[in-house]
């Protein structure tokens, strides 16, 4: 959306326009926080529009909750369009770039050396043309992508570069906390709001763009998408009310997905599933998933009615809660049944097929968690200490035996440690079985909790 198109967003179009004419000066970078539907992409959108008018190479990168245990996943996704200048960086960083992508091998990088590795990259970009980095959804990248940048931003200073990331409210993170300049967004005022109903909400009577706007509360996104679905259900009752504002958003965007025909709304669940966007993947995994073939083509219904669109081989919801709408919408059985048959296309990646058997199923698979539990080494050796934690504690949820599952839990909780993560560590000595452990693995809880029991490392 352009900054034209932004209605009650003058300020905050001017603030992100101010950053950019700057960068050739110093760098800059500034955190976007707001609620879900507040505007943060749409920002984005117009701060892209302006660099790009500007001469930024612009890089992108959108965090996807289920992309979160991919380690670097959101790395690879914002430097994949520079990663052709790495030829300019020591063989020590471009080794360890390659390395935590998975496209070489070698010693486990520390994330010091990559984060060193991805800011001399940009650096080096920037040398020849300013670049602008704009981070949607920064609370659902994976952690590793999410230290990164921040590493980033706090050193953006001597070149001309910007970093615009956004996060929702509430959300905390390596970013978020990391004392940057802040643009906190909130509700269109009333003014704004009811030109934004008189402008997309023509055919709804005044009563009803009131009682939206009075619902709304400033959100533009509710503001947008909550006329066409205020009617309710089909044959709800007159006084029916909307739920929560979050759900209600969530409500609106699944809402056209059931309009769809079926095979269009079993690829737009596989997509919603995945979180590479490939769409050759995608499509081969909706073939599995309905024993139908499925053609680009199958998407045109959805593309059609905007959820989303088709550039360069990659699928793009128009917004990341059309995501979370589409999986709010379906069954489990429907999402797990998704999961199931991207892991079948995903015979020749090992990781990424494991990590989805396993959101497959429900109760114990010793099987899936001994898989997932050998996807730790290939995490660590990416540099993943998080998604390696989180591998290890699916992995503890799928186990039956109970000496095996604290076993798994207890190691998590150890890499927790190595982190200085005292939350994660409570969190996880408090989930593990108090019978049936291990000698070892008795001593190594009650060392985990003495060393964290004042809530600091000792």
């Amino acid at each position: 959306m352009t900054a034209s198109a932004l209605i009650g967003r003058h300020r905050e179009v001017q603030e992100l326009t101010d950053l950019l004419r700057k960068a050739p000066v110093a760098g800059q970078s500034v955190v976007l926080i707001g609620d879900p539907g507040i505007g943060k992409s749409a920002l984005l959108g117009a701060a892209e529009d302006h660099a790009r008018k500007d001469g930024f190479l612009v890089l992108t990168a959108t965090g996807v909750r289920s992309e979160a245990q991919l380690p670097f996943a959101g790395l690879h996704q914002l430097l994949r369009p520079v990663m052709n200048s790495a030829d300019k960086l020591t063989s020590a960083h471009r080794n360890a770039l390659l390395s935590a992508f998975g496209l070489s091998t070698g010693p486990r990088p520390e994330l010091f050396l990559i984060a060193l590795a991805a800011e001399n990259l940009i650096a080096a970009v920037a040398a020849n043309q300013p670049v602008a980095v704009l981070a949607d959804d920064v609370h659902w990248l994976d952690p590793q992508t999410q230290e990164v940048l921040t590493f980033m931003a706090r050193r953006a200073g001597p070149h001309p570069v910007v970093i615009i990331g956004a996060a929702r409210t509430g959300h905390l993170g390596p970013y978020v906390g990391a004392g940057l300049p802040e643009l906190d967004l909130r509700g269109v005022e009333d003014a704004a709001a009811a030109e934004i109903l008189r402008t997309h909400a023509g055919t709804l009577g005044p009563a009803g763009r009131l009682r939206i706007q009075r619902e709304a509360q400033g959100n533009p996104l509710a503001l947008l998408e909550l006329p066409a679905a205020w009617l309710g259900p089909a044959g709800a009752p007159a006084d029916w009310q909307p739920p929560t504002l979050s759900a209600r958003l969530e409500r609106a965007f699944a809402g056209g997905v059931a309009e769809l025909p079926p095979l269009t709304r079993d690829a737009v669940l596989i997509a919603a599933v995945d979180p590479v966007s490939e769409v050759a993947e995608i499509l081969a995994a909706t073939s599995e998933f309905t024993g139908r073939p499925a053609t680009r083509n199958t998407f045109g219904p959805a593309v059609g009615v905007g959820l989303l669109r088709i550039d360069k081989g990659l699928l793009h919801f128009r917004h990341p809660l059309v995501r979370l709408g589409i999986l709010q919408a379906e069954t489990l059985t429907r999402r797990q049944a998704a999961n199931a048959a991207l892991a079948t296309v995903l015979a020749g990646e090992p990781y990424r097929r494991t990590w989805h058997r396993a959101q497959s199923i429900v109760g114990p698979d010793d099987q899936i968690a001994d898989e997932l539990e050998a996807n730790v080494a290939v995490a660590l050796a990416r540099g993943g200490v998080m998604s390696a934690i989180a591998d290890l504690a699916r992995s503890a949820q799928l186990t039956s035996n109970l000496a095996k599952r604290g076993h798994r839990l207890l190691m998590a909780a150890e890499h927790a440690f190595g982190l200085g993560r005292a939350d994660l560590v409570d969190q996880l000595v408090g989930t593990a079985p108090r019978t049936d452990l291990a000698e070892l693995d008795w001593a190594r809880m009650q060392r985990l909790r003495e060393i964290f029991n004042d809530g600091a490392p000792r």
